[in-house]
């Protein structure tokens, strides 16, 4: 989930990548409408029902490759105007046991003031097989295998990026997720992918629903972009918990 938020305006945009229960939050979305009663969330094919069972029925839905321009205006006639763009990525969605992939997973940009934000959700990147733990999967030797080609489509219909904010943990064992979770060296193929000019590491240090240690990704993401020669500071980087940073 992604909250866009301003004070002038008194309203907020929330974009919700996929029904998981990390990610759509039922106290959570009613809290948010709660503070916020004009608030509009920007959800995946298939999500609105679920927001009108809640009673909230400003929630538009969008299918891969769609758009929607909003505009926001002020007491001061200083108008801001903003594309959302539902994209495509690798992952699946569920609410309970019976109805996996029933509504859409996805992943997002924004555009506004010639600038773009790039959300890429939950996503994984190429399925590997079961290896022996310890063994580097995008070794030479592994290079056949295929990776999803959205990310590359996302780059070039969609691209350049200002910003991306790209998962980086919850991947052990990779035979299980990576299909759905991207481990720190996929995520800088995505970043690469997608044409993102820097990018945040997210997904991480926060849920323990994985076997990767939850504070390993950063220092993986380190190994990745010495790698894939991207070591440049502030390039692709991580926040500490409540931290901010500003672009």
């Amino acid at each position: 989930m992604v909250m866009f938020s301003s004070h002038l305006f008194n309203t907020c945009q929330v974009i919700i990548s996929h029904s998981h229960y990390d990610h759509l939050s039922y106290p959570t979305i009613l809290e948010i409408h709660r503070r916020h009663p004009l608030v509009q969330f920007c959800v995946p094919k298939g999500l609105k029902e679920w927001f009108a069972r809640c009673g909230i029925l400003n929630a538009v839905e969008l299918d891969w490759w769609e758009d929607i321009d909003l505009t926001l205006s002020s007491p001061l006639n200083e108008d801001i105007t903003a594309r959302v763009s539902c994209l495509p990525c690798q992952h699946t969605s569920a609410r309970h046991p019976f109805n996996k992939g029933v509504t859409l997973w996805a992943s997002w940009s924004v555009s506004s003031g010639g600038k773009s934000v790039y959300f890429a959700g939950d996503t994984g990147y190429r399925t590997v097989p079961h290896l022996p733990r310890g063994v580097d999967d995008w070794g030479p030797e592994f290079a056949h295998l295929p990776v999803c080609p959205a990310f590359k489509q996302t780059g070039d219909l969609r691209g350049p990026f200002d910003l991306g904010l790209i998962p980086i943990g919850a991947y052990m064992p990779r035979h299980v997720l990576s299909p759905i979770h991207s481990n720190p060296y996929d995520s800088v193929e995505i970043f690469k992918d997608t044409r993102c000019k820097k990018a945040m590491g997210i997904h991480w240090g926060t849920w323990a629903v994985a076997e990767d240690n939850v504070l390993e990704p950063p220092q993986l993401l380190r190994k990745a972009l010495a790698k894939s020669g991207l070591a440049e500071a502030g390039v692709f980087d991580v926040c500490d918990i409540g931290e901010s940073r500003e672009f």
